[in-house]
């Protein structure tokens, strides 16, 4: 079994910076190149995390025959093209949330890596770290009892700027796609199902969503709801509301915390599990142990999951009139 395997970044940019230091605190992840179409911008990039390779176009980073997975972080817009670009040069895949562009692009993506025998993931971070973990054991134990109602905001505060990516049509912006993303796929993994039924109100500035409030019903009859805002800050709670105790998780998607009350005792329970870093290294275990058991997709953040929620996504947009170029065709 492989016990060290050489990382590729396609695309040092802002994400790729966040997740860097977590390399070090992932056992057996090597980062060894880097690529960009910017020039001088994968050099740059190499010499601040002293990376061995660096590559000023995207073909020779996935034809480095040392490459074992390649990390992309690059604009929602291009993830479908990078990821095929990847994978069709047998390379493994970890792809920046939210997984591609839409479905359509998303389901490609899917095909791909099947076609290619490759695995593929979505970079959903959040489900790996020890809190949610353990939520969702307590969730999946009955803890709370039957859960009706999650209710969630991810919301920031970004200057408008129609050159930066989230608020870009041509980069695929809007805060559904960059902070929406969070709360939706957390409700689904703590209830172990997708949403049957959902709608929601956005308000546009320059073709995308800068403000959204969403309500989601799902197969059993449980509701969960979510804002998000690109213009507007929160505090990025959840709080999972059962039928015997409640878990709030304060800044859940990257929760080092959490409260269980119990209805009938009135207890109140802290459970503090920090960890080390920004938590990042925890998905990258999960790529690395997958591929070591001959895994070509994670069963806790499973491929058909990601393109089932870019749909979902899909369907919201269109309901805003928010299209991306292109998708008109």
């Amino acid at each position: 079994m492989k016990r060290e395997y050489n990382w590729g970044i396609m695309g040092p940019g802002f994400i790729a910076n966040k997740v860097m230091p977590s390399f070090s605190m992932a056992e057996g992840a090597r980062v060894l190149a880097v690529g960009s179409n910017t020039k001088g911008k994968a050099k740059a990039f190499a010499c601040k995390w002293k990376i061995e390779r660096a590559y000023e176009n995207y073909d020779d980073l996935v034809r480095d025959p040392d490459m074992d997975i390649i990390y992309i972080t690059t604009p929602n817009a291009f993830h479908l093209d990078h990821a095929k670009l990847a994978m069709e040069h047998g390379k493994n895949v970890l792809c920046e949330k939210p997984f591609a562009l839409n479905g359509k692009a998303a389901s490609e993506m899917k095909a791909c890596a099947k076609a290619n025998h490759v695995f593929l993931m979505e970079a959903m971070w959040t489900r790996f770290i020890p809190a949610v973990v353990r939520v969702k054991a307590l969730v999946d134990q009955g803890s709370i009892g039957e859960v009706h109602q999650i209710v969630s905001d991810f919301s920031y505060d970004y200057p408008y700027d129609p050159q930066n990516h989230l608020y870009d049509p041509k980069a695929g912006g809007g805060t559904l796609l960059d902070g929406g993303i969070y709360p939706l796929s957390f409700a689904g993994y703590l209830y172990g199902a997708r949403p049957k039924e959902y709608f929601g109100y956005a308000n546009l500035r320059n073709g995308v969503d800068v403000r959204d409030s969403v309500i989601l019903r799902f197969p059993q009859g449980q509701m969960a709801s979510f804002i998000c805002g690109a213009d507007t800050a929160s505090p990025w709670d959840c709080v999972i509301y059962g039928s015997k105790g409640r878990i709030r998780i304060p800044s859940f998607f990257a929760a080092v915390e959490f409260e269980l009350k119990d209805y009938e005792t009135g207890e109140r329970k802290c459970y503090k599990m920090p960890y080390e870093g920004l938590g990042y290294q925890y998905e990258l275990n999960e790529v690395m142990n997958c591929i070591n058991q001959g895994k070509l997709e994670s069963s806790i953040m499973p491929l058909e999951e990601s393109v089932d929620y870019m749909n979902i996504m899909d369907e919201l947009r269109k309901s805003w009139g928010v299209i991306y170029p292109g998708e008109e065709r």
